[in-house]
């Protein structure tokens, strides 16, 4: 028999994903990614895609978001020539509440997701983020 009523799906992910796979962008607030990168066997080399460089955690690279006088198709330009440069590593992405967003061209999922690598998109309330899923190592 055929449900008639719409059915109750909730905006946000329900299940976080383990690890960070490439091409499928998670999501964790800065403590949390800090935490879990701890976590790893072996820390890989962490680029933050912010827009000002006082923004890095201790020991993160810092790659320009925004910049005055720069298209969106510069800013991406500079973040596919990073990839070209730095194939190993992690791409953390500053979307907190009062950040900048990154200044792209295309859509910024499709952009996150064509990297092929690692990618971690901090945010202010990880489980409250609704198009990434939750990044959580477990226990």
């Amino acid at each position: 028999m055929r449900q008639k009523e719409p059915l109750d799906v909730s905006p946000t992910w329900r299940y976080p994903l383990p690890m960070p796979m490439p091409g499928q962008p998670v999501c964790a607030t800065e403590l949390e990614a800090i935490d879990q990168l701890a976590r790893l066997p072996a820390v890989p080399k962490i680029f933050f895609w912010t827009d000002a460089e006082r923004k890095c955690p201790e020991g993160w690279d810092f790659i320009a978001s925004v910049r005055q006088g720069v298209p969106p198709s510069g800013i991406e330009a500079e973040l596919n020539a990073w990839a070209d440069q730095y194939p190993k590593a992690w791409l953390t992405v500053d979307f907190r509440d009062g950040a900048i967003p990154p200044s792209t061209v295309r859509p910024l999922n499709e952009v996150l997701s064509s990297l092929k690598r690692p990618v971690i998109v901090i945010v202010s309330r990880s489980p409250e983020h609704e198009e990434w899923p939750q990044w959580v190592l477990p226990q």
